[in-house]
């Protein structure tokens, strides 16, 4: 098959638009990665002179880069192209490994036959003492030290190992394994649309500096991308910093285990608990829901982990809304699992809520003393990475294990990178959890690359300042919301956001969400289109505001998404209705240290009147 795309990369490749670099893209208008790259091949045949007009064009393939971004979704389109396979069936990974484990758990559910990896002469992905992790996913993997099968004999899933990127060395071939990508060659046993979902919440696709750097190389042009280094100095500071920032003293021997994105770094925690015993997991229903699909994804593949939810939306309280839940598992502490984890955003998204500490403590040791099984409570402090969370916990409950995540894309790299991590505590039950987190990664190769850690040992010092401007940006642009919507409607809509008192002590969130007052005659359709309405209407003015899941920002932009339709995808419909009022769902604002105060004021004004008139 001609290789239309790869004979117009190097042209490509010069003229890469800005917007393709970075994490976060716009949210609207989508195209998939198949859409995308059949519009790429379309430019590449077209005989058109390619200009970054005309490559910006395109559009864009998915809206954040653990999904797919238009760097990944170009080096995966040429690589279909040279395996004449649709690009569906074309998947890297930021991990060497991860393919295997991704085409393992989307076949799992063929019988109990082993998937069988046919290595040849090169060395096995796996030692044999890391195929427990497999097993307790439910998934039986044989690494072979010998060519594939020429024919099916059984129902095994066949995957072949090799050392560069190619079809498979004959039909009985499922799935080829090459470095950093996975070839489906047979998608009846390896579905791609499950992989899809097991390499977004469990990993990332490669990084897009590697792939800018393999797409010069199949180009034959000089390699130019992903060549610079972190030094070992600034690696140590940036872990001190992940320490101070998180409220626990640095601590070399129990540094930070850092990731290539926030989710890869939740799932090594998860399995980590799996691998002590198992664990019962409660976390809010309304949590992230790249954060709640990845605790769905585990559930469904092993025995001993199980999810549980609290329920914080509307005028629900945090304290109490824990306490139910924590108080109907100790009635039945023989069901439960060695260890529970209290796993709660802080403050949570999208409400921003934070909780009272102290009252959580004293749910948090009732529930122990009922229970009598061990409690770890993590919290995402995401929202306010140096929040001190480890420090408040301990000056509470000295002995309780807690341990911080932390999703790096947002305020720490400025969102000019991924990355996730995880902050022990001082307590040897928390350090020992880390340890485990650290060997688990190692086994699935999900640790940072070295691209993402030159971005975050550049960009980490400051986030405290950052978070703070962002947080009086916010409290300013707030302010004048809610008196343009009184001016509208005569209504004081409340914001959902953090008090003064919080950000007083360190929950400094970039991010607010609220409903907006239903207009009078409204009809019930127009009721469920009203955030997006208003997002839309904001994002006309595209110099200072943008469509986009993400936050923490440094780029003079208000990101402007509906929850409920992006970051809750993957929540259930009756959680996200809780969250509606009078039938509008909850609009989110996130904002960067700095903005054009006066136009931002004018296009929020204009936007109200718009939504009222």
């Amino acid at each position: 098959m001609t290789s239309t795309i790869k004979n117009a990369l190097p042209a490509i490749l010069e003229v890469i638009p800005q917007d393709w670099r970075g994490t976060t893209y716009k949210n609207h208008a989508l195209l998939g990665r198949a859409a995308f790259a059949k519009r790429l091949a379309e430019l590449a045949a077209s005989g058109r002179t390619i200009t970054t007009e005309a490559v910006e064009e395109i559009g864009t393939s998915e809206d954040y880069f653990r999904v797919a971004s238009n760097f990944t979704t170009t080096l995966e389109a040429v690589l279909a192209e040279e395996a004449n396979v649709p690009i569906d069936q074309v998947f890297t990974f930021g991990s060497n490994v991860m393919p295997v484990v991704a085409a393992c758990l989307t076949t799992k559910g063929l019988g109990s036959a082993p998937v069988r990896l046919y290595c040849g002469d090169a060395p096995p992905p796996f030692a044999d003492s890391d195929l427990v992790l497999m097993q307790n996913l439910g998934v039986n993997l044989e690494q072979l030290s010998e060519a594939a099968p020429s024919t099916r004999s059984n129902a095994n899933v066949v995957l072949e190992l090799a050392d560069t990127f190619r079809r498979g060395s004959t039909d009985a071939v499922d799935g080829v394994v090459s470095p950093h990508c996975l070839l489906i060659t047979n998608p009846a046993t390896i579905k791609p649309e499950d992989v899809l979902v097991i390499r977004k919440r469990l990993a990332t696709p490669v990084t897009n500096p590697m792939a800018e750097a393999w797409l010069q190389q199949l180009a034959g042009v000089t390699v130019t991308a992903n060549q610079s280094a972190f030094t070992p100095e600034g690696l140590a500071d940036f872990n001190a910093h992940l320490q101070t920032l998180s409220g626990t003293a640095v601590d070399a021997q129990a540094n930070p285990v850092t990731f290539t994105a926030g989710l890869p770094a939740l799932s090594s925690m998860w399995l980590s608990m799996i691998s002590r015993g198992g664990a019962d997991v409660v976390m809010a229903s309304t949590a992230y829901g790249g954060s709640s699909q990845l605790t769905d994804v585990i559930e469904q593949h092993s025995t001993l982990f199980r999810k549980t939810k609290y329920h914080v939306q509307g005028d629900n309280g945090m304290v109490d809304a824990i306490r139910i839940q924590l108080t109907a598992l100790s009635a039945h502490p023989e069901k439960l699992f060695p260890t529970t984890v209290l796993f709660s955003e802080l403050p949570t998204n999208p409400d921003m809520k934070v909780p009272d500490l102290q009252e959580l403590a004293a749910v948090i040791t009732e529930y122990k003393e009922k229970t009598g099984k061990k409690l770890v409570f993590l919290a995402d402090t995401t929202f306010a990475p140096g929040s001190q969370v480890l420090k408040k916990f301990s000056d509470l409950l000295p002995d309780l294990p807690v341990l911080a995540f932390i999703s790096l894309s947002k305020s720490v790299s400025r969102g000019l990178t991924t990355g996730g991590t995880i902050v022990a505590n001082a307590t040897a039950e928390a350090k020992s959890i880390l340890k485990d987190i650290e060997r688990v990664s190692a086994i699935i190769d999900t640790n940072a690359k070295k691209d993402q850690l030159v971005f975050l040992s550049d960009n980490h010092r400051g986030v405290e300042q950052r978070c703070k401007d962002a947080y009086d940006v916010h409290v300013e642009v707030g302010t004048h919301l809610v008196g343009e919507v009184h001016k509208a409607t005569g209504v004081t809509m409340p914001l959902c956001t953090v008090t003064p008192k919080d950000a007083a002590v360190g929950f400094t969130s970039s991010t607010f969400s609220f409903n907006l007052p239903s207009p009078k005659n409204a009809s019930a359709a127009d009721l469920a289109s009203l955030a997006q309405r208003f997002v839309d209407l904001l994002c006309e003015d595209s110099k200072n505001f943008k469509p986009c899941v993400s936050f923490g920002q440094d780029n003079g932009v208000i990101y402007c998404t509906v929850p409920a339709t992006s970051t809750q995808g993957a929540i259930k419909e009756e959680d996200k209705a809780k969250q509606a009022v009078g039938g509008v769902q909850l609009t989110r604002l996130s904002f960067p240290p700095t903005v054009t105060m006066d136009a931002v004021k004018d296009r929020v004004t204009a936007a109200i009147a718009a939504i009222y008139a």
